[in-house]
């Protein structure tokens, strides 16, 4: 989502709204007592409250980096939780805040935030969202969210988390340096240590420990289906239900791999020849360790994956492929959506690729692992392209990246849990004009509404100029499809269906597998509908299950 809010951004601030990305006049001021320290909430006049930026872990800086995270200490005092605090920094970032606004970027980052309705008690036992933020395991860029207007359209019956995980090489370095002296999916762990945090305090919050449903898109989604199959899909009692918007299953990141980006990562800090490395990058600081933290090459390839700081197979956390655990019924069986948009690989495919070689080595650069005759199997299944090469490229990245992994877990997981499917097919005058289409997470508006974020205050000119940009059209062009989508998500964040609660102007959603063939809903301003999944999706993504759900080494 990233590169999208980077170019659109040329669009200025014609017919911005200021409100776009702003809470309601604050007014009441809670406090939430824990057990290590005392929160002090902002309530709005829209009868929400918001308890933001508080301490789930200690800061895994130092001595902890690479490490699982570790309970907070006991803080003396009431703290402020008024405001978000910093973000995980990431791939290609710096410590601190842009004079222009945005969020503050920093190593000490294990924040969660919680919003619940204002006359929410400790007994009330509301329903869980439990978001996860995407950004390709590289950055956290769906984050700082305001989801005011999905509480308020609950009726104020539900209680929406977000928090911070480590990302880039703070969150996924991996090699047998990591495994011997850290831990792998150190990011993974942390979501796993927010979950719980979860179940030890939300009720005193308003919420349900009991309720708890997941929600990501993109690598948040990606991160929903590893939760899933996590530990071999062992059911800890950490969730009841999950939603993932654009499941993020890039190449694995393999175990030759590792131990190139670790010998990389670890000379470009000087590190290399210390009898301990890993020691050595534990006390490297962090606006140096960045200067290493950068977007890198598969071994072998000369284009630069789209993401490479990914989470790895550990034997323990990810006991497998992650999409062959799902062909394993390694999983949690709990009610499930799957969804995507029409054209998911368009914010991450370049615009000059304009030949079928150029296809070629996109799809080879980012699936390293794919064979000559894979390749031309590509070639097949998206050539000659329909409209340009850019978009052929698009379609290839769009599908393997997020539209067939999604397939292949809605595929396993309705053989024996409720399952949905939809294909989000709304665009906008914005990415209509940069020719994306109907562009990855462009839905999280629909689902969250319009002034969803990012936010973090009033002058934060970056944040509210994006937010306006990726999500205002679903305050008046695409308002139709929002209430139709926001009601779905509340529907089964709820219920565990999408129906009972839906909007009255929306098609009943059948499930994904019911009549014995695959169909999803295609959601839309007007003639939204169940439609059973085209031959060409079935075709396409029974090539790429077969070739990104192999275990290879």
């Amino acid at each position: 989502m990233a590169r999208f809010m980077v170019l659109i951004s040329v669009l200025g601030l014609a017919n911005l709204s200021l409100t776009a990305s702003l809470t309601s006049p604050r007014s009441l001021q809670p406090l939430v007592a824990l057990d290590y320290a005392a929160y002090q909430g902002i309530a709005a006049n829209n009868g929400i409250t918001h308890f933001y930026g508080m301490r789930y872990a200690a800061a895994p800086v130092g001595q902890l980096r690479w490490r699982p995270p570790q309970d907070p200490p006991a803080i003396a005092g009431t703290q402020s939780a008024a405001e978000f605090k910093a973000v995980c920094v990431g791939v290609g970032q710096t410590t601190g805040t842009s004079p222009l606004g945005g969020v503050t970027l920093d190593e000490d980052c294990l924040y969660i935030s919680v919003t619940t309705p204002s006359n929410a008690t400790s007994t009330s036992k509301l329903p869980v969202l439990f978001y996860f933020s995407g950004g390709g395991f590289a950055q956290l860029n769906s984050i700082n969210y305001n989801f005011d207007d999905f509480v308020v359209q609950s009726q104020q019956s539900v209680v929406v988390v977000q928090f911070n995980y480590r990302v880039g090489a703070l969150g996924f370095l991996a090699g047998d340096e990591v495994k011997a002296g850290g831990s792998l999916n150190a990011g993974l762990l942390d979501q796993r240590k927010a979950l719980r945090w979860v179940q030890k305090y939300i009720s005193k919050f308003g919420g349900d420990p009991q309720h708890v449903v997941l929600f990501g898109g993109s690598a948040g989604a990606g991160s929903v289906g590893l939760h899933l199959s996590a530990y071999g899909g062992r059911d800890d009692g950490l969730f009841v239900g999950a939603i993932g918007d654009a499941y993020f299953y890039p190449t694995v990141n393999h175990a030759t791999y590792q131990e190139i980006q670790f010998r990389n990562f670890s000379s470009t800090l000087g590190c290399d020849t210390s009898l301990d490395q890993l020691a050595c990058l534990r006390n490297v600081d962090i606006s140096k360790l960045q200067t290493a933290n950068i977007p890198l090459t598969y071994p072998g390839e000369f284009l630069a994956a789209e993401y490479i700081w990914t989470p790895v197979v550990d034997g323990v956390f990810v006991q497998g492929n992650p999409l062959g655990l799902y062909q394993q019924s390694k999983f949690v069986k709990v009610p499930l959506i799957s969804g995507d948009v029409t054209d998911e690989g368009t914010l991450f495919t370049p615009k000059t690729i304009s030949s079928a070689a150029g296809v070629t080595s996109f799809v080879a650069a980012n699936y390293p692992d794919l064979s000559s005759s894979d390749l031309a199997q590509v070639n097949t299944l998206y050539l000659p392209p329909s409209s340009s090469y850019y978009h052929a490229a698009a379609a290839a990245y769009g599908d393997a990246t997020f539209t067939c992994p999604g397939n292949l877990i809605a595929t396993y997981a309705s053989q024996v849990a409720p399952v949905w499917r939809y294909q989000f097919n709304q665009s906008s005058a914005v990415t209509r004009a940069f020719d994306y289409g109907v562009p990855h997470n462009i839905d999280l508006g629909a689902i969250f509404g319009p002034n969803v974020g990012p936010y973090t205050g009033l002058f934060d000119l970056i944040d509210t100029v994006t937010n306006a940009l990726s999500f205002g059209s679903f305050a008046n062009e695409n308002a139709a499809v929002s209430a139709i989508m926001m009601n779905y998500i509340i529907s089964f964040t709820k219920t565990l269906d999408p129906n009972p609660l839906k909007a009255s102007q929306a098609p009943t959603w059948t499930q994904f597998a019911a009549g014995g063939h695959f169909q999803q809903i295609v959601v839309q301003n007007q003639g939204s509908s169940v439609q059973a999944v085209t031959s060409t999706t079935s075709t396409r993504c029974s090539f790429w299950a077969s070739v990104l759900a192999e275990t290879r080494q």
